[in-house]
């Protein structure tokens, strides 16, 4: 909105009858609500992929311990602004030499890990190769020890390391927590990125930052070896060519969220709200952050942005809004090769699946927005 127009609204007074406000309101809430409903059939899906520019899997890398890596590499500029360089296999690096990726434990799809992930305690005794004494800082609270620190989770933080600016609430719960594989991930990327201007994709600067993060030059070696073994690996781009320019930002934007919880009216231009997306919500995040487009809220609505394609033309990047309901109440992101990323009904996360089957028979509008 320009000045001008923003200026003639605020000089202006319009009265609405209450009843057609309401009006709009129901349709609204309807219209949000449709996205919620009409597709218990379709089953299972297939494991989601990575996200960001990694591949769908990785040999001895749990997936929602990789998803939790990809989604931290897309999100930390949102806390750190000044940080550029961060990816994906530089997070995965601290992950393989503080915990082996959370091995040996069970990891939820929202990231939770049990049994929790305790270091040595640090009382100078010389277990795991530490001399330092570092009396207690949490009163037991994060590491169940009211005389010295242990570091926890899978990223190995000390208790107050994490009660300082680096504990983050990755997975948008509402709880910051170590032993949390969304949250830790994030914690180590702001704190590899610092507070200042950085660039990881400059070699110096990385390792600087992976030497701030424990002061060994034995464990920047072993970092960085692992990162160069990750970069290498082939990725995934959920099509059958490689999607590019905007459309590639905004499926990896999407993917970024896979795990995320589905929530009703949930999800913004920023990331999730009430701790979680629905299937618009998810829309609105991805072609915000990757493309700097803010669509409508619903599925209904989004049906009038960009331009109608025929099905047989679709491509990774378009939008696909779904008349399963009646209502036109569900929309996800083309992918390529047959698939596509959405937030499906509440009980299930973002997810990507396959058009064939369930969402195939019904009648599709595409959108083309980029």
């Amino acid at each position: 909105m320009n000045g001008k127009r923003k200026a003639a609204l605020a000089g202006s007074v319009v009265l609405v009858p209450a009843a057609v406000l309401l009006g709009v309101l129901i349709l609204f809430v309807a219209a949000v609500a449709n996205g919620a409903v009409g597709h218990d059939e379709e089953g299972d899906a297939a494991a989601p992929a990575a996200a960001g520019g990694a591949p769908a899997a990785v040999a001895g890398i749990n997936s929602v311990m990789l998803s939790a890596y990809t989604r931290a590499a897309a999100n930390v500029s949102t806390v750190r602004p000044k940080c550029r360089g961060m990816r994906w296999s530089v997070i995965a690096g601290i992950g393989k030499i503080e915990s082996n990726h959370a091995a040996g434990r069970t990891v939820t799809a929202n990231g939770n890990i049990t049994p929790h992930i305790l270091g040595v305690r640090l009382n100078g005794s010389g277990a795991g190769g530490n001399t330092s004494s570092f009396s207690d800082t949490d009163h037991g609270l994060l590491d169940g020890d009211t005389a010295y620190d242990r570091a926890v989770g899978p990223m190995q933080f000390l208790p107050s390391t994490w009660n300082g600016p680096s504990g983050q609430d990755g997975n948008a719960d509402g709880v910051k927590d170590p032993q949390n594989a969304y949250d830790a991930a994030l914690g180590t990327a702001v704190y590899l990125c610092g507070t200042g201007t950085a660039d990881l994709s400059r070699t110096d600067q990385l390792r600087n930052a992976i030497y701030r993060y424990n002061h060994s030059a034995t464990y920047v070696a072993d970092v960085t070896n692992h990162i160069t073994e990750y970069d290498a690996l082939p990725t995934d781009t959920g099509a059958g060519g490689a999607a590019t320019g905007r459309a590639g930002a905004v499926i990896n934007a999407a993917r970024s969220e896979i795990g995320t919880p589905y929530v009703w009216g949930g999800g913004s231009t920023t990331g999730p709200t009430k701790g979680g997306y629905d299937c618009s919500g998810l829309m609105l995040y991805a072609f915000h952050q990757g493309a700097g487009i803010t669509l409508p809220r619903t599925s209904q609505q989004m049906r009038h942005t960009g331009t109608h394609v025929n099905r047989a033309h679709i491509q990774p990047g378009d939008l696909i809004v779904i008349n399963n309901d009646g209502n036109w109440g569900h929309v996800g992101l083309y992918t390529g090769n047959n698939t596509m990323i959405h937030a499906p009904r509440p009980g299930k996360n973002v997810e990507t699946t396959s058009l064939a089957g369930y969402w195939e028979k019904y009648d599709w509008d595409v959108r083309r927005v980029l």
